[in-house]
């Protein structure tokens, strides 16, 4: 009994020991998100796109709300406020979906960034209370996002076939099939 204490004492040391170097070797990278997201091309490009999809919309509204001083009806207050709902609506919705292709190309970047530097996490810099300097990868990731190009204009929605492509055709079925019918009537 006396030597298998010593032995269990140092197996245990030693994989305290084994656990320690392996939590020395474990990188981790810190980035603050809100640096890295704003300050690049991309979301430069990003914000140009939404304020020119917005001025004409927001020519329309403008135009509306000066109808409506010159000559306040119903009809102008009707449409002022149809401008500025179409104006609002159309803006939140494509800056919705801007930022989605934004963060998902950010998340991407970060995701290709851990793989390739061998890092076991990537935290924000916002949740982190202290760090060392050698771990913020903020620069890096703002790098990446300087180097990607995308296309903010909006997809064009799948032509469906109209039911009046599909309307002429069924009759000429129809008659090709009744034509062997008439054959057998008429004989």
């Amino acid at each position: 009994m006396k030597r298998i204490l010593p032995l269990i004492v140092v197996a245990i040391l030693a994989l305290g020991l084994s656990a320690c170097n392996q939590e020395q070797s474990m990188k981790i990278g810190v980035v603050d998100e809100a640096a890295a997201f704003k300050e690049n091309k991309l979301a430069t490009e990003a914000m140009a796109h939404l304020q020119e999809m917005g001025k004409p919309l927001q020519q329309k509204a403008e135009a509306a709300y000066k109808a409506m001083q010159a000559n306040q009806t119903e009809e102008t207050v009707a449409a002022y406020k149809l401008a500025m709902g179409e104006l609002q609506n159309t803006m939140n919705a494509e800056q919705q979906r801007i930022v989605a292709m934004v963060d998902a190309k950010f998340n991407e970047i970060l995701e290709n960034y851990r793989k390739e530097k061998g890092l076991a996490l990537i935290l924000s810099k916002q949740a982190v209370i202290a760090s060392s300097e050698t771990v913020d990868i903020t620069k890096d990731i703002e790098a990446a996002m300087n180097n990607v190009t995308m296309d903010f204009s909006m997809p064009e929605a799948p032509k469906a076939e109209t039911p009046e492509a599909e309307a002429p055709a069924a009759p000429a079925e129809d008659a090709a099939k009744a034509a062997p019918a008439e054959k057998k009537d008429a004989e």
